[in-house]
């Protein structure tokens, strides 16, 4: 009995001590799972890292290009205003240097004729002096004509004058993008919204009467429940720059959208319908994001905005136009239908938000 006893002791130990050493190997192999996984997050981290560090590397060479452009054209004014420089002051000394050289001339006729009427007085034979007297003296008889003046003086002004000014009014043609002059597509704008003459100003007007459209019958580029206006030019390549002026409103958005977004009523008006818009409401700036907006930190509420669409690289970016501070940038992915000027006044603010919101056309 007493041996059954151990027996039975020996068999749960073993019984107990299989069963830890297979919790170890359980817990052995999730510590190796944690491993596999710490190992895996760890070389996602350095690749991201390494992107990063690629990216703004890119970045920076493409600043170092941009400056270079400008470095390049900057040099090319310079030569060319100091190649101006050079042409007139080689006309200038060469004029003057011509009028020097016949000074010269009429100084060595009237030393060759003292020369000569000394030599004349020192001969001794007075009566073959007094017969060649007068022919001496109407030949040595030389008059010093003083060449007419030129002006010599030189200003400044010519040549300086305002020359930062001026070379900034020529780096407007170097500009890339330049500055794009829009308008707003009245085909495109909400019945309540009324646009200046130029197409470059919109408000809104609530009192204006609608007219009576079939719904079958309406413009199918009309929008009917946002109160926007699409501008009138497309982008589908390079880089493009606008300003729109939202100076004394308390509400506006404006961005990027494609050209097949809903005209009526959408689920979303956020990146996920195809908008790429900035927005203030409430004293508040945001992204319109998806899935929810962003808040766009601006320490003062900006009274121009101004927006680059980079085509190429697939982002849309918003700027403070006066400080030219970056808001806020959306990376839009690959869009393959053309790209347009996105712009709403939004409604009165119980006549808060009377002021219109305009296309700013900047002039250098």
């Amino acid at each position: 009995m007493h041996t059954n006893h151990m027996k039975d002791l020996k068999n749960n130990f073993n019984s107990l001590l299989g069963a830890q050493k297979e919790k170890l190997i359980q817990a052995i192999k999730k510590i190796k799972h944690e491993i596999d996984e710490c190992n895996e997050a760890e070389n996602e981290a350095f690749v991201d890292a390494l992107e990063v560090e690629n990216r703004f590397e890119a970045i920076e060479r493409e600043i170092r290009a941009e400056f270079q452009n400008l470095h390049r054209f900057l040099d090319e004014e310079e030569e060319t205003d100091l190649e101006r420089l050079r042409k007139e002051r080689d006309k200038r000394v060469k004029i003057l240097k011509e009028r020097e050289k016949k000074i010269a001339m009429q100084s060595r006729d009237l030393e060759k004729a003292i020369e000569t009427l000394n030599c004349k007085l020192r001969e001794d034979d007075s009566l073959k002096l007094l017969k060649l007297s007068l022919f001496i003296f109407i030949r040595c008889e030389v008059n010093f004509n003083r060449p007419p003046p030129i002006d010599s003086e030189i200003l400044s002004s010519q040549f300086v004058g305002p020359i930062q000014y001026r070379i900034w009014k020529h780096m407007k043609t170097s500009l890339y993008p330049n500055i794009s002059t829009l308008t707003f597509d009245p085909e495109t704008a909400h019945p309540y919204l009324t646009l200046s003459a130029e197409r470059t100003s919109a408000t809104f007007e609530e009192d204006k009467v609608q007219p009576n459209e079939n719904p079958a019958e309406r413009n199918p580029k009309r929008f009917h429940f946002y109160y926007c206006v699409m501008g009138s030019e497309a982008f589908t390549y390079g880089r493009h720059y606008w300003e729109v002026e939202v100076k004394g409103k308390t509400a506006w958005r404006v961005g990027v959208a494609r050209e097949d977004i809903p005209r009526g009523e959408m689920d979303s008006s956020s990146t996920l319908n195809g908008l790429w818009t900035l927005s203030l409401r409430n004293g508040l700036i945001t992204a319109c994001t998806h899935p929810k907006p962003t808040k766009v930190l601006s320490y003062t509420l900006p009274i121009r905005i101004g927006i680059f669409l980079d085509c190429e690289k697939e982002e849309v970016s918003f700027y403070n136009a006066i400080t030219m501070t970056p808001l806020f940038s959306f990376y839009m992915g690959t869009v393959l239908v053309p790209l347009y000027p996105f712009y709403n006044p939004c409604d009165r603010d119980e006549g808060k938000n009377c002021a219109p919101l305009s296309i700013f056309h900047p002039s250098l």
